[in-house]
């Protein structure tokens, strides 16, 4: 069977509601991001460190490893970041009282500042949105998303005990995803 053109694939997405709200999310994001390096006069925020910022909101904090493994990537990966935002004042890391061993990291009454600084952004994008998109749209598609924010963020329990008629049963892919062959050197011994 021959891969896919470009155009089938474009075709794809624009049926797929994830790929509609990634995208929609990334250019947003992309925008919000530039708007808070622009006031700030240099480049302080990245998206990479926009990944952790849902999960620092826990008054509790959040131990490095659990944190990488809630972004989903290694703890070396994670450390430079969290580093980074404990740099410009973001964030505190402090021992964990349970595990001397590990760390946590906590907002800083900054972080929380910064954190209500760039989420005022977001709506002030909203603001510029709403004569495109209307304020019936914008409202329908808050109440939308906050459900399905509501659903995406239940525990997986919840969702595989849901009956079967709720359930969506995922649609076989036509075909398998292979990456090309590709001719492999000889050691010389």
């Amino acid at each position: 069977m021959a891969p896919p053109t470009l155009r089938q694939v474009q075709q794809m997405q624009a049926r797929s509601l994830g790929y509609l709200l990634i995208r929609c999310s990334q250019i947003w994001g992309d925008r919000a991001i530039h708007a808070v390096n622009v006031e700030a006069g240099a480049p302080v925020l990245r998206e990479a460190h926009t990944r952790l910022l849902p999960y620092l909101q826990d008054p509790a904090g959040i131990r490095i490893t659990d944190l990488a493994q809630a972004v989903g990537v290694t703890k070396q990966a994670v450390q430079p970041l969290v580093v980074e935002l404990a740099t410009i004042g973001l964030v505190r890391v402090v021992p964990d009282a349970e595990d001397g061993r590990a760390r946590r990291v906590f907002l800083t009454p900054f972080g929380l500042q910064a954190l209500a600084h760039g989420t005022g952004i977001l709506l002030q994008i909203e603001q510029l949105l709403l004569p495109q998109l209307g304020q019936r749209t914008c409202a329908s598609l808050k109440r939308q998303l906050s459900k399905l924010l509501a659903v995406l963020t239940q525990p997986d329990e919840e969702l595989d005990e849901a009956p079967a008629s709720q359930r969506s049963q995922p649609t076989p892919a036509k075909q398998p995803v292979t990456r090309p062959r590709t001719a492999r050197r000889r050691r010389g011994r």
